[in-house]
């Protein structure tokens, strides 16, 4: 199986006669067989997830997803009905999930910039809301995506410094390092623009 197929005009399905044996080959545990139907859908497949993903690296990525879905359940599909429909199914689903999951990723950094912006409060209260939070999300979107990742699993997930060392393949004591390390940037860098707001 490849995700490395350029996206190219699909073949009607009226061109597939004997896709239906191969299902059933595929079904009955012919697991070479299914490889023709890659060749076949992926790029109706890729099509269909460029249309509405909203960034280009999703399509390869969904794609992918779908079709080992779809090898996992083929006992699921029903020989006979269109196969190609039943593979936008299952893309749209894990489309479905990946916004869902976005969604999340979104709620969690406003709830760390909440956090955040209750903490600066206490610092400078006569400072205004308006302008704590353009300076910490300006300075969030210049943090490297690996510790605005390591604080989105801290602050909007509540991970553990055992689980996020063990997503990112680090030490605890580099968990615990770096994320005394990005606060005090972070906290840095919220300030010198306060103060030179401040200062306007």
């Amino acid at each position: 199986m490849t995700d490395e197929v350029p996206i190219a005009s699909p073949l009607p399905e009226s061109e597939f006669p004997d896709e239906r044996a191969m299902v059933e080959r595929v079904q009955a545990g012919d697991v070479k067989a299914f490889g023709p139907l890659v060749d076949r859908h992926l790029p109706a497949i890729r099509a269909f997830i460029a249309l509405k993903a909203p960034y280009s690296h999703l399509v390869d990525e969904l794609a992918h997803e779908a079709f080992v879905w779809a090898f996992h359940h083929i006992g699921d599909f029903q020989p006979g009905t269109s196969l190609r429909a039943w593979l936008r199914a299952i893309a749209n689903n894990l489309l479905r999930a990946e916004f869902q999951r976005m969604a999340r990723e979104q709620k969690n950094l406003s709830r760390y910039q909440q956090a955040r912006l209750v903490e600066l409060q206490k610092q400078a209260p006569h400072l205004e809301n308006a302008d704590e939070a353009e300076a910490l999300q300006g300075c969030w979107q210049r943090l490297p995506e690996t510790m605005r990742r390591l604080l989105e699993m801290k602050y909007g997930q509540g991970a553990s410094t055992a689980d996020m060392a063990s997503s990112f393949e680090r030490s605890l004591e580099w968990v615990r390092i770096t994320l005394f390390r990005v606060r005090g940037q972070l906290r840095e860098c919220v300030e010198r623009k306060l103060g030179r707001d401040a200062s306007c």
